[in-house]
């Protein structure tokens, strides 16, 4: 007889001590009952509540560090794991179904399978706009869909990063998330899933499996320093396409980032040097980094 696989559900957080209590409650509450929650806490402050619950409840794991950022966060939490399957949820998230675990075990009893994307229905309506389009998924081009409230069962190469699951073994076989995607970590989570996919490994998308992205306005992987921001965001959205795509799309990625290259500089940086120099500087770090992985290997 199979034994029930083993779930670590792996949530960073940050500076968000109501949503996460809140979560880790809902998960106490799932019907499925072999697994752990583990909490990789970026917060200013040890949060005492997680750190008192861990303590009257083996199934709860609480780590506060001070090293920030969303890959490293998941990386540890994925060091700390010892379920069969890893559930990767956001911390302003929130269940509506208590079988949420049971509907993604039912799915890895199909061993073809290496990873699951569940649905995700955004709160905020500025991210229900911009998730329009195909479901999960990343054209040859390098332009993400992150659309996940699709409807039907269907194979798809980027689940969002709030709501996904993969076998231990295949996190561990592709070297968990890439730390250098750093700041807002954007791309982290599909760079993480086409190396799953590259690897020969089958991701499914499950409509039944749902969570609800509360889109809170403060906390998580913000910067707050909106410069910075705009630093990261470009040196991270094209270390990914440098990461996985031709360079022929290169002009056609500078296209699309066009928008965001003129707000940077002056919508919000009103044609100030350094704002100038912003995009700039994060296309050329972007090129750092990928020329240093390229030297690794």
């Amino acid at each position: 007889m199979t034994q029930p696989l083993r779930f670590s559900v792996i949530i960073p957080t940050l500076n968000r001590p109501e949503a996460i209590e809140q979560l880790v409650h809902q998960f106490l509450e799932q019907e499925y009952s072999d697994f752990e929650v583990v909490i990789v806490d970026q917060s200013d402050a040890v949060n005492h509540s997680l750190e008192s619950l861990a303590t009257l409840d083996q199934r709860v794991k609480y780590f506060h560090t001070t090293a920030r950022g969303t890959c490293r966060s998941r990386n540890l939490g994925i060091s700390k794991a010892t379920g069969d399957i890893f559930l990767f949820v956001d911390d302003d998230s929130e269940l509506v179904d208590r079988r949420l675990l049971s509907i993604h075990a039912e799915n890895y009893t199909d061993t073809t399978i290496a990873g699951l994307g569940g649905r995700v229905d955004d709160k905020n309506e500025r991210l229900n706009k911009e998730s329009s389009g195909l479901v999960c998924w990343v054209a040859p081009d390098g332009r993400v869909y992150p659309n996940a409230t699709g409807h039907e069962r269907r194979v798809i190469n980027a689940p969002r990063g709030g709501h996904m699951s993969y076998r231990a073994s295949v996190v561990r076989a592709v070297g968990g998330f890439d730390e250098q995607f750093v700041g807002n970590a954007m791309r982290e989570e599909t760079d993480f899933s086409l190396r799953v996919v590259e690897a020969g490994n089958t991701i499914m998308f499950e409509p039944r499996a749902t969570v609800i992205h509360l889109g809170l306005s403060s906390g998580g992987s913000r910067q707050l320093d909106r410069r910075q921001w705009y630093e990261d965001f470009f040196a991270n959205e094209l270390y990914f396409l440098l990461k996985h795509f031709s360079r022929q799309y290169l002009p056609l990625f500078y296209w699309r980032k066009l928008r965001a290259i003129l707000s940077c500089m002056f919508y919000y940086g009103y044609g100030r040097p350094a704002w100038i120099r912003t995009p700039w500087l994060g296309f050329a770090a972007a090129r750092r980094r990928y020329q240093a992985l390229r030297d690794r290997k």
